[in-house]
């Protein structure tokens, strides 16, 4: 969602919040897919990079990984009790049931 703020820079929304930094046209690709609401993205600033790291499966740079030996059934998990998904980064190639 990209808000004009003037007429060389636009201020671009997600559903997290509305991007700290301005942006000229040709610094952003528009795409076909769907755009949330002008209602529906919130007033609050954030950094590029946060907005990233909410989108991100492993929750930001690097990586996080489990060392369950279960399957990763519970929420003993650290994956899971995080809500991330398995990633090959976990327990190597034994058997997940959090993908």
């Amino acid at each position: 969602m990209c808000f004009t703020v003037n007429n060389d820079m636009y201020e671009i929304g997600t559903k997290e919040g509305r991007l700290s930094t301005l942006y000229s046209r040709n610094q952003f690709v528009i795409c076909k897919e769907r755009f949330p609401k002008v209602d529906d993205v919130p007033q609050t600033k954030i950094s590029l990079r946060e907005t990233a790291r909410t989108f991100s499966n492993l929750g930001g740079q690097g990586y996080d990984r489990c060392t369950c030996v279960l399957k990763c059934k519970t929420r003993k998990c650290k994956c899971k009790a995080a809500e991330r998904l398995f990633t090959s980064k976990c327990h190597g190639s034994s058997a997940c049931d959090n993908k």
